[in-house]
């Protein structure tokens, strides 16, 4: 009877602990994710319907993080933004000052000289909240620094960020070859319109051209002061009150 007993109890504390938890989870901002641009492989198309995020992680990444995705699109060339495509993206782009060309996207008609400028607006993921992560993502195309020695310099809100511009630069796609990458960024960037400037730009003879396919911005909000969801507070309530019981069975049993 008293091993029983214990079992039962047992149970309860399994369960108390898995319903606070789950309660919990549910009084949490879930993360958002927005996308500025088609995603169309500047206007190529991805081959079958592939995914060109997948393998990246588009929300949650903490500063300076980097991922990538897992493979890498070929395409062809040349071409230009078509009627509303989102400001700076299927755009081929060289330095701002050009004195020399290393790949075709340099000596390209439809070129056109950087910076390259994108103003991100992800006001619509902040409702009440506080931001605890953001993430960018950049569907990066032709930077070939590596093999051509002209360097990138990448601004968030007109300031250099290090870890994006030694990514960037890191980059070998070797040609017309299109990879997504993301990147964590301080939440303390953030600004009361929710605005990221984010700048691109070529230097050295600025003649290693590059393009940008798409974007993403991913938002991690928190809300300490928002009145809780019935359903994560329901569960905490459910949880915190097989404890109460398990608590009264056991100083009855004393007496």
């Amino acid at each position: 009877m008293l091993e029983s007993q214990i079992g039962f109890w047992r149970n309860m504390i399994k369960i108390g602990l898995v319903l606070i938890l789950v309660g919990l989870t549910a009084l949490s901002v879930p993360a958002a994710v927005l996308t500025y641009g088609d995603v169309d492989l500047l206007g190529f198309g991805y081959p079958g319907g592939s995914d060109p995020t997948a393998g990246a992680t588009l929300e949650g990444l903490t500063p300076d993080s980097v991922t990538l995705a897992t493979n890498s699109f070929g395409h062809a060339f040349p071409f230009s933004p078509g009627v509303g495509d989102f400001a700076g993206t299927d755009q081929i782009f060289v330095g701002s000052t050009q004195t020399g060309s290393h790949d075709g996207y340099s000596v390209a008609a439809e070129r056109i000289n950087g910076p390259q400028v994108f103003l991100l607006d992800y006001s619509s993921l902040i409702v009440g909240g506080s931001l605890s992560s953001l993430t960018l993502g950049i569907g990066a195309d032709d930077f070939q620094q590596p093999t051509f020695g002209q360097p990138f310099t990448a601004r968030v809100n007109g300031v250099i960020n290090t870890a994006l511009t030694n990514q960037l630069n890191a980059i070998d796609q070797t040609g017309p070859v299109t990879r997504f990458l993301t990147i964590g960024l301080d939440p303390l960037i953030d600004t009361p319109s929710h605005v990221l400037t984010l700048s691109i730009d070529g230097g050295g003879d600025g003649g290693d051209g590059w393009a940008v396919d798409f974007l993403t911005v991913g938002a991690v909000t928190t809300d300490a002061s928002a009145v809780p969801e019935p359903a994560g507070t329901a569960l905490v309530g459910l949880g915190l009150t097989a404890f109460s019981v398990l608590g009264m069975r056991r100083t009855l049993a004393k007496r």
